[in-house]
């Protein structure tokens, strides 16, 4: 039993990475405590279920479909929103209200376009593989490796690229990096458009195992904000690490304790960021106001 809720915890953990990366990519670089983000998982898993169900693509051109309508929504988004924020004097307050008020326009559009009703992709991955007596499905066992993939290809991205270089730059000294040339508002708007990117594509692998509704990006808001506080809200590396210690968290803790284990998790991470704010490796994270 141990070695089968590390398994599940693993699976999802790694979808909770993703998102907590891409989280702490717009808060690092582009400084904003982006409350729109849980929709773009939601928006990432219907067009992924439209590509695939409406449209009859394969699976893996129905999942680039989602990441790039979702990196798409969140590139104009920047444009015409946050561009004309990301300046101001009243930032962090301004971008707050506004990506507010860009989620509640996106679950009304959804709930326009959609429904209500919850939806699910063909399951795309079959059979089970057993190994020391752990069940693995075939399903959970792909989350795992495109959530490997995609975790892997965005710290290559930031740490080893020009872009990434300079998205590093932006987030430590955005004053100096714009002296040596660094395009901020550019790199403003591709981290956005990356970070919705990586939110449409933890929508779109989780779409087949644990199906689709309206609400999925809302009820795990608040979770990928906690793991990404925990680890700190300006580190790639405490994204992945609290992404992984909640997995494993809620696997064996709503096994073992039921639905009240989500509690305990808010309880002991106030308490971590109550004697370290900045998270458990973060440095700290100044937006102004």
């Amino acid at each position: 039993m141990f070695g089968q809720l590390v398994f599940d915890g693993f699976s999802m953990g790694l979808v909770y990475v993703i998102l907590a990366t891409g989280l702490v990519l717009i808060a690092s670089v582009d400084q904003i405590l982006f409350f729109a983000y849980g929709q773009f998982f939601t928006l990432g898993a219907y067009a992924t279920w439209f590509a695939a169900v409406g449209l009859n693509l394969p699976f893996p051109l129905a999942l680039l479909f989602g990441v790039l309508v979702s990196a798409l929504i969140g590139l104009i988004s920047y444009l015409l929103i946050f561009q004309r924020l990301q300046f101001t004097r009243e930032k962090f307050l301004a971008t707050l209200i506004a990506s507010m008020g860009l989620s509640l326009i996106i679950s009304q559009a959804g709930t326009f376009v959609y429904g209500t009703t919850p939806r699910r992709i063909p399951q795309v991955f079959y059979g089970k593989v057993t190994f020391l007596d752990i069940t693995m499905g075939v399903d959970k066992i792909a989350l795992i490796i495109l959530g490997l993939a995609a975790t892997l290809l965005l710290f290559w991205v930031y740490q080893k690229t020009n872009v990434g270089r300079a998205m590093r730059a932006i987030a430590s000294k955005p004053n100096i990096a714009m002296l040596y040339g660094v395009n901020a508002n550019r790199l403003y708007m591709i981290t956005l458009a990356v970070g919705t990117g990586l939110a449409g594509f933890a929508g779109g692998i989780i779409a087949p195992v644990y199906g689709i509704k309206l609400s999925m990006g809302q009820d795990v808001l608040w979770t990928v904000m906690l793991m990404g506080m925990l680890g700190g809200m300006d580190s790639l590396l405490g994204a992945v690490a609290g992404g992984l210690v909640i997995g494993q968290l809620l696997s064996f803790g709503q096994f073992y304790l039921g639905g009240i284990i989500q509690t305990i998790i808010f309880l002991v991470i106030g308490v971590v960021l109550y004697f370290r704010p900045q998270g458990l490796l973060g440095k700290g994270l100044d937006i102004g106001m």
